[in-house]
């Protein structure tokens, strides 16, 4: 098996038990001690206790939380680093969100937005994890910016 094809199998088995499945453990098994998770609505996270948190506050502000591979896009891997296109959301359940409170809490909505994610692995363990998200399009569905020509 080459490298990318075993680092791709790596970061599908994180993606599914860590974005899809809620299950933080999976930290313990597929990440370096030094693991940094860093997205902009998040910040950056590091050590594996600091990326557990992370995936339990979004499960505190949307319950039903969950991340998918997007639509026909393949995983793609170069070397120590895999590539994925995401789609992910939930129902706000919770008071708060990972970036802050917010001014309604539990206010239902069910937002979704998409990403992009690179995975860095070094000997068989994810490194790194370093995202963009559509934060902007997150945060018009939650009502906490007017979305483009709404008047207000």
């Amino acid at each position: 098996m080459s490298l990318q094809d075993r680092n791709k199998q790596i970061v599908a088995e994180y993606y599914r038990e860590y974005w899809t499945l809620g299950n933080p453990d999976i930290v313990d098994k597929l990440c370096a001690e030094d693991f940094i998770v860093n997205y902009p609505m998040h910040g950056p996270r590091q050590g594996r206790e600091a990326a557990k948190q992370m995936l339990l506050e979004f499960k505190r502000a949307f319950s039903n939380v969950s991340f998918h591979s997007y639509g026909p896009y393949p995983l793609i891997a170069d070397q120590n680093y895999v590539v994925v296109r995401w789609i992910g959301g939930g129902k706000h359940t919770g008071a708060d969100l990972p970036v802050g409170a917010l001014n309604q809490p539990n206010t239902g909505t069910e937002m979704y937005f998409t990403g992009t994610t690179i995975y860095t692995l070094r000997d068989g363990l994810i490194v790194q994890e370093v995202g963009e998200e559509s934060g902007l399009n997150a945060m018009q569905q939650l009502g906490l910016i007017p979305r483009p020509g709404s008047g207000q």
